[in-house]
């Protein structure tokens, strides 16, 4: 066998065995499609567990610079063996196999980029996936290309998972996998993959237009500004405000595809979506007094109200002094 047949044997062989574990934790049929169950309580582990799983882990991530299938055993790994960590440990393993899998999202991207590989997986999709989901187990039904299938088979090792916008498929994070991770970590880095889950299993935005209710848009910028208010020394702080400034843009502005007032001859905003001004007042009525996002709707409700629901001066600054100075 050639470098590059050992290479996939390997490869397919540490994705299958990921497989093996999910479905032995009660995943069930589900499983392949990257959807995890909850682990069980974590118990108590000595130091000396603690340090051999975490040094055996640091093998694995070190290599995977080196060689892609050692991301996936280092992610098996943590799945069979993470409950002999402690919670410190733990966590920063949680970590870093996050930021491997980020690191390695984009150039394994482009796998998935030439047409063959597009027409493949469409036509699969189609033939059975709509009914389903987009998941590996659907797609595999109905794809007889072997590097199609091995390509598929390493996407779900390394713990990715496949979302289409705009006619194109391609491998992005996947945060419920993460959840099996939850009762071993720290408190904050289980919130923060809730967080994160809530958008990777049902994105916000597709092709430019915000494809979830503006309520749940609404809520979901609430849960993040909430998340830095409760940790805000964490290490994933940074990450979440970031992601908090791109929600509050699209709850005040809306998205090209969606905006959150209609134009007018010249492009310019008008008349808000009355069903946004909806969402406006249902949140400010049940929400927390101490976010600064519900004061600025509140402050916004008031100048609509004294406009006509009108586009106008004193919105334009208000928003514009909120979105850059928070």
């Amino acid at each position: 066998m050639n470098t590059l047949g050992q290479s996939s044997a390997k490869i397919k062989r540490s994705a299958l065995l990921g497989l093996a574990i999910i479905l032995g934790t009660g995943g069930g049929s589900a499983a392949i499609a990257q959807s995890v169950s909850a682990a069980p309580a974590a118990a108590a582990v000595t130091s000396e567990q603690s340090l051999g799983v975490y040094n055996q882990f640091q093998k694995y991530l070190k290599n995977s610079a080196k060689t892609p299938y050692s991301l996936i055993q280092a992610r098996n790994y943590l799945l069979n063996n993470l409950k002999r960590a402690d919670s410190w440990r733990a966590t920063v393993m949680v970590l870093q196999l996050e930021n491997a899998q980020k690191a390695r999202l984009n150039v394994f991207s482009e796998k998935f980029f030439p047409e063959k590989v597009q027409k493949a997986i469409d036509a699969a999709y189609r033939k059975g996936g709509k009914e389903t989901g987009l998941t590996y187990s659907s797609l595999l039904k109905y794809i007889t290309d072997n590097r199609v299938r091995s390509l598929l088979t390493e996407s779900y090792g390394y713990g990715y998972k496949l979302e289409t916008s705009e006619g194109m498929y391609y491998p992005v994070m996947h945060y419920e996998g993460f959840k099996y991770f939850k009762p071993y970590i720290a408190k904050d880095i289980a919130a923060y993959i809730d967080l994160m889950a809530t958008d990777s299993n049902k994105p916000a935005l597709s092709d430019a237009a915000i494809i979830i209710p503006w309520n749940e848009l609404i809520n979901r910028t609430l849960a993040l500004e909430a998340f830095v208010k409760a940790y805000p020394t964490s290490n994933r702080t940074a990450v979440v405000k970031e992601k908090l400034k791109l929600m509050e843009t699209f709850v005040f502005y809306g998205s090209n595809n969606t905006p959150a007032y209609q134009y007018g001859a010249q492009g310019e905003p008008t008349a808000i979506d009355p069903e946004l001004k909806h969402a406006y007042e249902k949140a400010v009525l049940n929400g927390a007094e101490d976010s600064s996002v519900l004061k600025t709707i509140q402050s916004v409700l008031g100048m609509l109200d004294a406009s006509g629901d009108k586009w106008n001066g004193n919105i334009e600054k208000l928003l514009r002094n909120f979105i850059q100075n928070g």
